[in-house]
């Protein structure tokens, strides 16, 4: 037992000489690079002066002398408005505004009053009235051949034709024939060379002409 511990103190110190030794090298070589090192430069150190500057002293004017100052400048400021605002006048009076005239009253407008517009019915009596009288005016121009009765033609033609209402006659044609050439022509002819009187007012009113058909009978027993 007394020999571990006589080891442990020896080991212990050998482990102190070498720290020891090692220290002393640190040391040396430490002293050696601080004398091969250049010289390094001392910091420049500024100082810094504070001058003490003493406030202007503010001297108050009396109220006295401050007064006339403001009047003269309150003079002055009056006396440049007053041309301005003898110009802004003077503008006003130049301006001419126009004047416009107000629109005229609006008239009222009266509706008109219309009259029933009386519509004026054709009267059929005066028409039938009218009719029968073409009739018995072509029946006293129709004339039977001689030639036709000697040959004994007979027979009915019924014959279409236009009269305007001053009773001139437009146009007449056969719209049924007899079969005999000879009475067809005879039945134009009693058309043709009839004369006709106007319309009467009441009838066919409004319209311009009237077509009428009337058939003419051609017999020998007549």
């Amino acid at each position: 037992m007394s020999w571990m511990t006589g080891q442990k103190r020896e080991l212990t110190a050998q482990v102190g000489t070498v720290l020891t030794g090692l220290f002393i090298l640190f040391l040396v070589k430490t002293v050696v690079m601080s004398r091969d090192a250049p010289t390094a430069r001392e910091p420049a150190h500024l100082t810094l002066i504070a001058l003490s500057v003493e406030p202007e002293k503010i001297v108050e004017k009396p109220v006295e002398q401050i007064q006339p100052a403001k009047h003269e400048k309150a003079v002055e400021l009056h006396s440049v408005a007053t041309p301005v605002i003898a110009t802004l006048a003077t503008i006003k009076e130049q301006v001419v505004v126009p004047v416009v005239p107000s629109p005229p009253p609006k008239e009222k407008v009266v509706p008109a009053i219309v009259e029933p517009q009386v519509q004026h019915l054709s009267n059929g009596v005066t028409e039938g009235a009218f009719a029968q009288d073409v009739r018995s005016r072509i029946e006293r121009k129709k004339i039977y051949p001689d030639t036709a009765r000697d040959l004994g033609m007979s027979g009915e033609v019924e014959v279409l034709y236009e009269l305007d209402r001053a009773g001139n006659l437009l146009k007449a044609e056969i719209a049924a024939s007899s079969g005999f050439k000879l009475l067809d022509q005879a039945a134009l002819r009693a058309v043709k060379s009839a004369s006709y009187q106007k319309f009467p007012e009441d009838g066919w009113i409004g319209a311009v002409s009237k077509v009428f058909r009337t058939k003419l009978v051609f017999s020998i027993n007549q």
